[in-house]
Parts: structure tokens; sequence; C-alpha cells
């Protein structure tokens, strides 16, 4: 089989292992819901017990460990999900500027400085490059931009918390406009990263435009160079687009057939990296990448493993904290000759190798070759990389995948020992004695609610005829406003225009419109009555919740007040209890609204608006037409009083007396009254008797929810490596 089928296939074998793990990424966040909602009710459970030993067991269960791991396996299964859906394997190059990485990428892809940028003066590259194989196209790139908000959070605010800059930018344009913030560091690493943000601040106009562009944006094969590289060809610092892109991909035609399904990854040299680099490398390596070529170019002169090439290694080296980077990488030496620019570096590529081992730098394998060179680097590098890939990749997918599910059955165990400690907090009662105090305590509630509930229910039977102070007073506010308001009559010089722009032209026609006007501008002052209706009937409702609350102490099962809290105890009583339950629901929804009760009756006396019952006299002009709209109006004004003072200002007290006693016959006279409420209120004894009942004893609501939390996080917890 060709390398590049293997390949193929690989990629092909991963795609099962993607799928399963899109349902255990699925599992681990309802896992994460599940556990928040646990830890809350344990918050809820703690606030309303005073039984030490209770609050003791609820304070041992540590969901803050357990719900990091979680947050951590999820960080995990992300990166290792990344790995498997791709659709190409993925060689990182990682080197320090100047040690031959882009020479080699050039060597590998075929593409030349216009596209992989090098420099012998200064570090060239200033973007992350992933180059795929494609023997179908002609060469070109596709860019992705930084947006304005995630340029900020991403790339400029690391750079104020690490050189101690003070309080972030607010926005872009905070950033653009003001001078940055003095430096305070005087050491040379800080101020060398303070001149990297100083470049993105000072250059901001040559690549802010980029921020608003849309991703992605296909470029053709000679633009490549103007956002990947700082330098143009002559080494010369005139490019910026880089610093506004996220990451480029390019799409050409190696010079090896028998790449198949592969893609580079070209990386900035940590030698010019700024704040944040090293961790965008680690994310890159962790989820994007799946072998490593290290590049590094001894120097003829002398070498040794630097401090720096060491730290580079360790950086790699964490970010698969499961796979050890000596199962995924090579060493490249980069040989220069004594022809060279650099000299004969042979002798000291082999001393590197010989010291590889005490600066505990571990690698699959170690590649002296000129990285420079073509034929060398496809013959050395590129064969033995295709060759360990189709080798060995499929194992190293492997452990990877066992480490996770290792890491992942070890949270389950985890989770298994808190929800342990959960069901320890279920105390044993005495169920008999339990059920004693619950009669007492239930023969002194039906006491309290029947005797306080009559005694309400009396003192509206006496006041059912009474007229209604407050809608008495709402009545009389209505009518001194209608009375008061000269705004509803026009002028003369309005009556006047009004005649000459209407069709017919005359007055009465105009006086015909105005007594329109006129009684749908006082039909709609009797709608503020609404609100007062609306407003008796709710301190209505909030005397029987002050009766069910105070006297018979069911504020445990709600702290509202009035509509809400009848529809909070109708939601808790269960539909077993059907009179219980509809005169909660009948109380709780009952209204008294204008258009109801009265508005019928204002409408008959609004129809004195009517021109013929004062018509216009012969002739009639301007001041006619406004003398008979005041005489209609008053008249209509009495009308409506009349009919209020008559026959409505008793409605709301008589509409109360009603509802309440229907109320009343349904939760306390109906058959079967008794035995619905003791039923209703046998779960929640706890809630409303917490200084008798412990919140988590037998068949308490509390208990309850309890235990139906902790099976469902169970039965979760159960499934992740299913």
């Amino acid at each position: 089989m060709l390398k590049s089928q293997k390949i193929t296939e690989i990629i092909a074998q991963r795609q099962p292992q993607a799928q399963k793990l899109i349902t255990v990424e699925k599992n681990l966040n309802h896992l994460l819901i599940t556990w928040h909602k646990l830890e809350d009710y344990r918050n809820q459970l703690q606030a309303k017990t005073q039984d030490e030993k209770v609050l003791g067991k609820l304070q041992e269960i540590n969901f803050s460990d357990s719900k990091t791991k979680i947050q951590e396996s999820l960080e995990k299964l992300s990166k290792l999900s990344s790995r498997f859906q791709r659709q190409t394997l993925n060689i990182g190059v990682v080197g320090r500027a100047r040690q031959g990485k882009s020479r080699l990428l050039q060597s590998i892809t075929g593409l030349g400085t216009g596209e992989i940028p090098d420099g012998n003066r200064q570090h060239c590259t200033g973007v992350r490059s992933t180059i795929h194989h494609n023997p179908h196209v002609e060469t070109y790139g596709e860019v992705w931009f930084y947006t304005e908000r995630s340029f900020l959070h991403e790339i400029i605010y690391p750079y104020y918390t690490v050189l101690d800059l003070g309080q972030n930018p607010i926005s872009i344009q905070d950033f653009a406009n003001n001078p940055l913030p003095t430096l305070r560091l005087d050491d040379s690493e800080n101020q060398a990263k303070y001149e990297h943000l100083k470049r993105y601040h000072v250059h901001f106009s040559q690549y802010s435009h980029l921020l608003k562009s849309p991703s992605s944006r296909n470029i053709r094969q000679d633009e490549i160079r103007q956002y990947v590289a700082q330098d143009d060809n002559n080494g010369e610092r005139i490019y910026f687009n880089y610093l506004a892109v996220k990451e480029v991909k390019i799409t050409c035609q190696f010079p090896n057939k028998e790449v198949g399904q592969i893609a580079v990854v070209d990386m900035p040299g940590l030698g010019d990296t700024g704040v944040g680099d090293e961790r965008r490398m680690i994310q890159v390596l962790a989820e994007d990448i799946d072998f490593v070529l290290f590049v590094k170019k001894p120097n003829a002169s002398g070498a040794y493993w630097e401090d720096v090439d060491v730290k580079l290694y360790d950086a790699v080296n964490t970010s698969l904290k499961d796979l050890p980077v000596k199962s995924w990488s090579f060493m490249v030496l980069n040989q220069t000759n004594k022809n060279s620019d650099y000299g004969d570096n042979s002798a000291n590529c082999q001393d590197l190798i010989q010291s590889m081992t005490e600066k505990h730098i571990n690698v699959s394998d170690c590649i002296i070759v000129n990285c420079a060179n073509p034929e060398e680097v496809n013959e050395k590098i590129l064969e033995k990389t295709l060759d360990y890939l189709s080798q060995n990749i499929s194992q190293l997918d492997q452990k990877y995948v066992t480490a996770f599910y290792d890491q992942l059955a070890q949270l389950q165990s985890t989770i298994r020992g808190e929800l342990r400690k959960a069901k320890e907090t279920l105390n044993k009662v005495d169920s008999v004695e339990s059920e004693s105090k619950f009669d007492d305590l239930f023969d002194n509630f039906w006491d309290n609610l029947t005797n306080d509930l009559t005694d309400l229910l009396e003192n509206l039977r006496e006041k059912r005829n009474d007229q209604d102070d407050y809608f008495k007073e709402q009545v009389e506010k209505v009518f001194q406003e209608c009375q008061k308001d000269e705004t509803i009559f026009p002028n003369l010089e309005q009556i006047r225009k009004r005649k000459n722009s209407i069709i017919q032209g005359d007055y009465p026609s105009a006086y015909g419109t105005y007594i329109n006007e006129i009684r749908t501008g006082l039909s709609r002052r009797f709608l503020n009555l609404d609100d007062g209706l609306k407003k008796l009937i709710e301190e209505l409702k909030t005397e029987i919740t002050n009766v069910l609350t105070n006297q018979c102490n069911l504020k445990g099962l709600s702290m509202e007040k009035g509509s809400k809290f009848l529809q909070e105890i109708t939601d808790l009583i269960p539909d077993s209890c059907t009179t219980l339950k509809e005169g909660f629901t009948v109380m709780g929804n009952f209204e008294l609204s204008y258009r109801g009760l009265i508005q019928y009756h204002i409408r008959e006396n609004l129809d004195n608006l009517r021109q013929d019952n004062s018509p216009l006299p012969k002739g009639g002009k301007e001041q006619d037409v406004l003398d008979n709209l005041q005489e209609l109006y008053k008249e209509t004004i009495y009308l409506c009083k009349n009919a209020l003072d008559n026959n409505f200002l008793r409605i709301p007290s008589q509409a109360a007396f009603a509802i309440v006693e229907e109320f009343v016959d349904l939760v306390l006279r109906s058959k079967d009254a008794q035995r619905q409420w003791r039923k209703f209120l046998l779960p929640y004894r706890a809630d409303i008797w917490s200084d008798t009942f412990q919140i988590l004893g037998d068949n308490t609501r509390l208990r309850q929810q309890w235990i139906q939390l902790i099976e469902e996080t169970e039965n979760i917890n159960s499934s992740l490596l299913q």
C-alpha cells in the first residue's frame, strides 16, 4: 500500500472515534449542567436547615473540585475531537528565528519566499500558516482575520496584564486613539514585549481596516507574502497586515506526490514572539498538530543547547500531557557546509545529538540535513516522517484516546464518591413519630385556616352592599378630570377651519365630526377605571395571602403575595387534589374589568352625544357649534355619573364577597376538602414547619427532589463511557 493510501486510511479510521467523542462531549456537558443544579440545590438545603449533622454532611460534598475536573475533561475532549475530525495529518514545524525553519518548509512544499518568508537579518515570518497539498489546483491562499473584539481580547489585553499597564482599553478606538500607558517594568524582557505592543499601536491605521473584513478572504499566490510577512524580499519591514491576521491557509502542489492528505504548519519563530504567542502555539499544537519537526541550526564556531531551546521543547511537551512529545517528534539539525555563509557545522551537529539526553530533549529520531536542499529534505525528513506516521499514528491515536478514557473513568469514580456523600445526607426518621407530629400540626393548621377564612368571609358579607371607598374615589377622580378638561373642545378658529376642510363645507357637518371625536375621548377617559378595579382585586388576593402565610404558616411554600402567591400554590397542589386546586385556580385567575362590568352602561349614556339631541340652530356658526358641544358634553357626564352612582359603586364589594365565598366553599366546605389539604401539605411539612421536621426526612418534597437530582446525575455519570 502506498504511504498516501495508508494516510488516507488512517484519517478514515479516525471518523468513528470522532463520532463517539461527540456523544461523550454531549454527556459531559449534561453532567456539568446537572452538577451545577445539584450544587445549587445543596446550597438551598443549607439555607433551610439548622440541623448541624445535616449541614456537616452537605458541606462535605466537594462540588468545586469535581466541577473543575469536568471542565478539564471538556477541554481535553475538545483537543481530542479536533484531532480526529480533521481531514489531514498535520506536521508542525517549530523553531526559533533564523534556524532554517522557513527553508525547510520551502523544501517540503516547493513554495518560495513569496509564500514562506525567510530572512537572514531578523525574524521575518509573522503569521501561522497551514500549507495543504492538493495536486489539482494552482497555489492560492485563504486569510482569516481577527475581529475587533477578538483582537482586543486575544492580542492586546494580555499585554496589559503581563506588563502591568493598568486598565484595559474599553474599545478598539480607545486603544488606537490614546497613548499607551507608561511601562514601569525596566527589565529587558518586558521592555522587548512593550516594543512589540507599540508596533500594534503605532501601525494601527495600516492594518485596522482588516479587523472589519470578513473571514475568510481568498488571495492570489503573489499576494500571500503581504499577509504572512513582516519584511519584503529586501528585508525591509514594510508590511503590517500580519498584525490583523489570525491564520493563513495555503494550498499548493508539493513536489513529493506521496504526501497525500498531509499539511505542514509554519509557526512564527519564538525569537520575535510577543505576549500570548507561546500560549497560542501550545493551543495549536494540542488541537491541530499530529507530528512536530523541531528545527535547530548549530553555530559552526561552537554550539550548545541554549535555555531557550529547552524552553521551546518543554512548551511543546506540555501541549499534550497525556502523549509525551518524544513519541510524535523528530529533531532536525540544519547542516551548513564550509562554502556557505555560516561555515561547516557538521561536527557541532554531532555534538548536539550527543548532548540531547542530558538536556532531557527526547525525540523519536534526530536527523542532520541541509534544510535548503529539497532533495535531502524529501529523502531524509519527509520520507522518514511519512513512514513514521503511517506506521505509528494509529498507535499514538489509541494511546491518546486511552489516556483520555482513563481520566474519564477516574472522573466517574470521583463523581460516584461525591454522590455517595450526597446520599448520606438522607436522614432516617421514625415514621410513626413523624406522622403523629404532623397530625397535631395539621389539626392546628386546619383550625386556623377555617376560623380565619370564615372571619374574612363574614367581614366581606357585612360590607357587600357598601360602596367601595377606593373605587368611589377613582370614579370621582375620572369625573373631575372630565369636567376640568377644556382641551377636548375646539376653539372658534379650529371650528371654522374644520368646516372649510370637509367635503360638505358646512357647520352642521363639522359639528358632527366633533361630536364623534368628543365621544371617543370621553370613552377613553373611563378606561382608567380598569386600573382601580385591578388594584382592588389584587388587594383582596393579598388579604387571602396574609391569612394563608401569617396565620396558617404557608410562607414556607412561597415568599410571594397576592396573585403570584396563589399561582405558586396552585402549581404545587397535586392534580389529584382536584377541588383544592380548583379553588386556588379560581381565586388566582379572578379579575374585575371595566369593559366586562361597566363599559356597556357607559356606552348607553354616551349615545347622548348625538347631533339630533342638540341640533345647530338654522344658520349656526362657530360659536353655536362650541356652545352645543359644551352643553352635550355636560349632559353626558351627568348621565354617566348618575349611572355609576346608582348602580356600580357597590360592584367591587359584591364581587369580592362572591369570589371569596366560592373560594371558601371549594377549599373548606367541599367534600374531602380536609383530606385534600392533608395530602397536599404532607410532602411540604419540612418547608412549613422547619423547626419540627428534618428537611430531608422521609417523604418530604425536598428529599424527593434531592433524590431525583442524585439519580439523574448518577445516570448521566454512568453513561460517560458507554
